[in-house]
């Protein structure tokens, strides 16, 4: 463990100085994620000029959500993302080799080394507006509900990452196939509680694709208090899809021919 924090602590550090060579992008990062999440706080403003709940949500609580949503999807952006952008094309040229080859845990090596640090832009963003929907509920939250809100944060990242390499390690398989785009749109539906959806997508976004326990329940936790069922419900999805996207990852590794084959 200490050897994978030291390797992770080592590439951030790396990709950070590269990033921070060209101070412009940062200026423009920040704009985009700026006006992004200021679209988001104002449509959430639109629906409560005609509209006191949303599905149960009030307005604070929606803005803690629109909050821990942008939170979660900037520390995906910033630490995932750029790895798995071109997973099945280093898997068709042999470039996993560079991975597979290193004596470190190879499945963190090829998902979590190339990093983008200015998408913590929008991460930092999501925790100013997430102050502001505790600031519009009128109190603050017991130490349980931060407690749990960031445990079941830490959860939703973990399932965030396992959905994401699971798709991304079918290109053992089938080299050409990219599904990017499909979890790209799944993940879109997180930007609002599952509560809105009807019951059968409502399941299927809890179990199939656990956008609830990557999103909604940490909101959930923060505005209403923590929930053990929820909790153990979260822990049991995070620990499901690990094994399995671990699994995926090991049959995949078999079949992987590599650059000499």
């Amino acid at each position: 463990m200490m050897r994978v924090a030291r390797l992770f602590g080592t590439a951030f550090s790396l990709s950070l100085r590269r990033a921070l060579a060209y101070r412009t992008n940062l200026f423009f990062d920040a704009v985009l994620a700026f006006v992004d999440l200021t679209a988001s706080v104002a449509t959430i403003g639109l629906v409560f000029t005609q509209t006191g709940l949303l599905a149960g949500w009030t307005a604070g609580q929606m803005l803690a959500f629109t909050g821990t949503y942008a939170l979660i999807t900037g520390l995906r952006a910033a630490f995932l993302d750029p790895s798995l952008a071109d997973f099945a094309q280093q898997i068709r040229d042999g470039r996993l080799d560079a991975y597979l080859l290193r004596p470190a845990n190879s499945v963190v090596l090829a998902t979590c080394t190339r990093h983008a640090p200015l998408a913590l832009v929008q991460s930092l963003l999501g925790v100013g507006v997430i102050i502001v929907g505790l600031r519009e509920l009128g109190r603050v939250p017991s130490p349980a509900a931060v407690t749990g809100w960031a445990l079941l944060t830490l959860i939703g990242l973990l399932i965030g990452w396992a959905t994401s390499v699971g798709l991304a390690a079918l290109a053992f398989w089938a080299p050409r196939l990219s599904l990017g785009v499909l979890h790209g749109a799944a993940w879109q539906t997180g930007r609002y509680p599952v509560d809105i959806y009807g019951r059968w997508l409502r399941r299927l976004l809890t179990f199939a694709f656990p956008v609830a326990a990557i999103t909604t329940w940490p909101a959930q936790s923060l505005t209403r208090g923590p929930g053990p069922g929820v909790l153990l419900t979260a822990i049991l999805l995070g620990g499901v899809f690990t094994a399995a996207t671990l699994l995926l990852w090991q049959l995949g590794v078999r079949r992987y021919t590599g650059a000499t084959s």
